[in-house]
């Protein structure tokens, strides 16, 4: 850094216009969050994911919770193959009688699917679930682990 006679730093001039404010990187990785915040990339199999979704575990099953807003039971469909446990289903658009002009449209219509690869200890065929105000809820309960049976076995004198 050089310094003028009076000690402070020389003033540079540049032409009006021509002054960046931020560093373009800052500015692009924001512009790059916003796009990632608002758009929900569909998985691989070209199918979108669905709400948030939370797995816990507890002593005798699991559990998966996933926010599924819009969607009926008839809407989702979930089983199970090879130790994969599926999940799809579609939320519809509203059917209107009349054409209408929408200012914003924010909702998203779409089919999903979500694959979860099952841990062996659980009981496929006690596998249940529920739907309450647009949360699913599925339980896969353990399988009850089997003790060898114990024997006593006595010893003939010979």
């Amino acid at each position: 850094m050089t310094y003028s006679a009076n000690g402070r730093s020389p003033v540079v001039r540049v032409p009006v216009g021509s002054v960046r404010v931020a560093d373009p990187f800052t500015a692009l990785q924001r512009q790059m969050s916003r796009l990632f915040e608002d758009y929900k990339a569909p998985d691989a199999s070209g199918g979108h994911r669905f709400g948030a979704t939370d797995i816990t575990e507890t002593a005798k099953a699991y559990q998966i919770v996933a926010e599924v807003p819009g969607c009926s039971e008839e809407d989702i469909k979930f089983g199970t193959a090879n130790g994969v446990l599926t999940i799809s289903g579609e939320k519809k658009k509203p059917i209107t009688e009349e054409p209408a002009k929408h200012h914003v449209s924010g909702r998203q219509f779409a089919a999903f699917e979500e694959t979860f690869t099952l841990p062996d200890d659980v009981d496929v065929e006690k596998i249940s679930a529920g739907l309450k105000l647009g949360v699913l809820t599925i339980t896969l309960p353990k399988k009850v682990e089997s003790k060898p049976a114990e024997r006593h076995i006595a010893i003939k004198a010979e």
